[in-house]
């Protein structure tokens, strides 16, 4: 029996396979200290045994074979190291490269999905096109060369300040952003920045606001362009009425019909308040009868009829606004104001003095006005809201200044409001800011993600641990109109605590790696005298030594079942120890369902006889055998029999049964002892947890979590089912196939052949 279980703990030591390169040391020192140890007591005998036989000569031959044995066996490890280094460097290498290519077919889908036209010229001053999927219909050319002659697809004012902007970027590397109008009569956004010593030109198409916004300004220049010219022909018209010649009146009218084109409406009146021209625009404005007006009323009659029909501005004293109206006469002077009529409209008006007359023009302002409106109720409405936030945001133009921010950015970096009111650029910003947090390296990336004109704009995340010990979270997130979105958000309560947890865990963890190498080293510290222990007393027992008495015999026979039980336990700790380390390795093999199990019947007949106690085995018909660990098996088994047999009462009756379930093999024990409160049942394959539960069992709370290991070691699961006062079944998984690592023949004998452990 004691000879099996030594056999047993050999191959538990080594695992039957050669431990790794990496762990030599360990292995080698493990080895040289239990050979010291057992060899210590004959010492002095090999000592002069060793004098006696070999002389000098041999002795240093020797040495010299042991030096060149050591010196070959280091020299293949740091060989065989040397070649994992280079393996690993090169799949690192590959993985780069591997990289690079998704990173450039990504570049390539990204520059590709966004309809633009992107430019550079670079140092060699040769125009590039990197990328041009604009739609056909803006009117933009496809190539580099034919992309920079503005004149050839921009109308002649924005060809001229598109030359002007890109002249200013290339000496005095000014960024700028224009709304350009091509000649198709579309509009197009046009970004230039130099990046280092490259020039870029980006074009884009307008949508949403923006493009409503553009358009709106043209319409605007183009009012403006409208009325500069009315007012250089009335101002011709008035120079030529000084010489008041009766042949040139035909001539007036022919120039005045040719402002019926005009969408602005106009009314000329003269000096005697009559009206003598007038325009379509104006006659569809007021909804008037052309026939009257050409009866040439007076300013004042027309007011009051559009009075009478409501289409003027509701005054509480018209007669009064009437008076101050028409005191434009005579004073050489211009009047603005805006009417805002009944129907909802709003006008702006101007009214012209000049040579004793005025001219009105009519500005329909309704639909900008109304856009301007909810444009500037949006931009309030995301001030409050942004402005609720705890977290710090800022929002920053394509040409870098701060468009929009909120109270807690101004805050978390300690920003006068009044600074940020005043749109300062980036580098200003960063500048205030690095008073709190001066990395260099971190704020050249947030200058990059806010100014840099590249193809893909990608969002990033940082963190920020500043000086005063506040950590914030950073995000900067690319926004559709070129403008970049930054947000803070302080985190330090959080990091705090998470670094609190992480020190927390690392502590639990290096106190359970210290216990878990105490109990190893104190495990096998204890097993190398309990040997010798146990060596003695058989020698006592021996019948060689002579005869005992019977007081003395039952002692020594205490002793060995006792030193039996000790050493099993040792070796459940150390086997435990050993899977903690990830050290224990199995020997994989074809396993006799039936042998394991004679095995681990074997290792308890002896405390079945002593409470008598009967164990059934049923084994399904259709097994023999499964890829496993034989030894180990029969170890899980024993465990199970022996947890059994100490919770059943005298007398009792245990089964266990091995079936076939789906892929796995079941092993299940059942007793009829006193069972396990559920609120118990979790907690059972723990380690050290060992509770009576009303019976005389007293374990050391090993066994089932030792179970449980090995189970999960092959690959399997383990069950328990328990009602209190009905008995316990214990029910083990193990998968039929797995890759075997080695030969029946060279399996393991069992541990317990014969114990009382339990």
């Amino acid at each position: 029996m004691d000879g099996g279980a030594e056999h047993y703990t050999t191959m538990r030591m080594s695992g039957g396979k050669v431990a790794p390169s990496s762990r030599w040391p360990k292995v080698l020192f493990r080895v040289c200290l239990l050979v010291a140890t057992l060899m210590l007591p004959v010492t002095s005998a090999f000592a002069a045994s060793l004098e006696a036989t070999f002389d000098a000569r041999t002795l240093l031959t020797l040495g010299i074979t042991l030096g060149i044995i050591a010196f070959a066996v280091g020299t293949a490890i740091a060989c065989l190291r040397a070649t994992e280094r280079a393996r690993a460097a090169a799949a690192r290498a590959a993985a780069e490269a591997d990289r690079y290519r998704q990173s450039e077919a990504t570049l390539e889908t990204v520059l590709a999905a966004e309809p633009q036209a992107l430019l550079i010229v670079g140092e060699s001053g040769e125009p590039e096109l990197l990328v041009a999927n604009l739609p056909v219909g803006l009117g933009v050319p496809r190539e580099a060369n034919a992309l920079l002659n503005f004149e050839n697809w921009l109308d002649a004012p924005s060809a001229s300040a598109l030359e002007l902007a890109l002249r200013a970027l290339v000496d005095k590397g000014e960024a700028f952003n224009l709304m350009l109008s091509t000649l198709r009569d579309r509009f197009v956004e046009v970004d230039g920045r130099v990046a280092g010593h490259t020039l870029v030109l980006k074009v884009r198409d307008l949508f949403g606001r923006r493009l409503e916004l553009a358009e709106l300004a043209a319409k605007h220049r183009q009012l403006e362009d409208q009325v500069t010219s009315l007012r250089a022909l009335l101002d011709t018209q008035a120079s030529l009425a000084e010489r008041a010649q009766p042949e040139a009146k035909p001539s007036r009218e022919a120039h005045f019909r040719s402002f019926d084109r005009l969408a602005t409406a106009f009314a000329v009146f003269d000096e005697s308040q009559r009206l003598t021209h007038f325009n379509q625009a104006y006659v569809d404005l007021w909804q008037l009868d052309p026939a009257w007006l050409t009866t040439h009323p007076r300013d004042g009659e027309i007011l009051d009829r559009l009075r009478q029909e409501r289409r003027l501005p509701e005054k509480a004293d018209y007669r009064e606004w009437k008076k101050s109206w028409l005191a434009s006469y005579g004073s050489n002077a211009q009047v603005e104001d805006l009417w805002h009529l009944p129907d909802g409209r709003i006008l702006h008006v101007i009214a012209d003095s000049e040579a004793g007359g005025v001219t009105y023009l009519y500005e329909n302002v309704t639909e900008r006005i109304a856009l301007e409106s909810r444009y500037n109720a949006l931009i309030q409405v995301q001030r409050e809201t942004l402005d609720t936030l705890r977290e710090g945001v800022a929002v920053f133009g394509p040409n870098g200044r701060l468009r929009l921010y909120n109270r807690a950015f101004a805050k978390l970096w300690r920003l006068l409001p009044h600074t940020l009111d005043s749109e300062p650029h980036i580098d200003e910003i960063i500048e205030e800011c690095r008073a709190l947090y001066d990395a260099p390296e971190e704020w050249e990336r947030t200058k990059a993600a806010v100014t840099a004109i590249v193809a893909e704009r990608r969002p990033y995340e940082s963190e920020i641990d500043r000086a005063d010990g506040r950590v914030l979270a950073c995000a900067a997130l690319p926004l559709p109109d070129g403008g970049t979105l930054l947000t803070y958000n302080d985190v330090s309560d959080a990091k705090y605590v998470e670094r609190a947890l992480i020190e927390r865990a690392e502590a639990l963890e290096e106190a359970d790696r210290v216990k878990s190498a105490f109990i190893s080293h104190v495990s096998y510290e204890l097993r190398t005298p309990l040997n010798s222990i146990l060596g003695f007393a058989q020698l006592l027992a021996s019948p060689a030594f002579g005869p005992l008495g019977d007081k003395q015999h039952e002692y020594v026979g205490d002793i060995l079942a006792s030193g039996l039980t000790l050493r099993a336990i040792i070796d459940d700790i150390l086997d435990l120890a050993t899977i903690d380390a990830g050290t224990l390795e199995l020997n994989l093999a074809p396993v006799s369902v039936r042998e394991v199990i004679e095995a681990a019947e074997n290792g308890v007949r002896e405390r079945l006889k002593q409470n008598d106690m009967t164990l059934d085995v049923t084994i399904e018909p259709g097994i023999d055998t499964f890829v496993a660990d034989a030894a180990r098996v029969t170890q899980i088994l024993y465990n199970l029999l022996s947890n059994a047999i100490g919770f059943s009462p005298a007398g009792g009756r245990i089964a266990l049964n091995c079936r076939r379930e789906s892929s796995m093999v079941a092993f299940t024990v059942e007793d009829q002892g006193v069972g396990i409160p559920e609120d118990y049942q979790k907690a059972v394959f723990d380690r050290f947890e060992s509770r009576s539960h009303g019976s005389r069992h007293r374990g050391t709370g090993l066994g089932l979590s030792l179970v449980k290991s090995l189970t999960e070691l092959h690959g399997g699961t383990v069950s328990l089912a328990s009602t209190p006062g009905r008995g316990t079944r214990v029910t083990v998984r193990l998968p039929v196939t797995q890759e075997a690592k080695g030969d029946a023949a060279a399996r393991e004998e069992p541990r317990y052949k014969s114990s009382r452990a339990g």
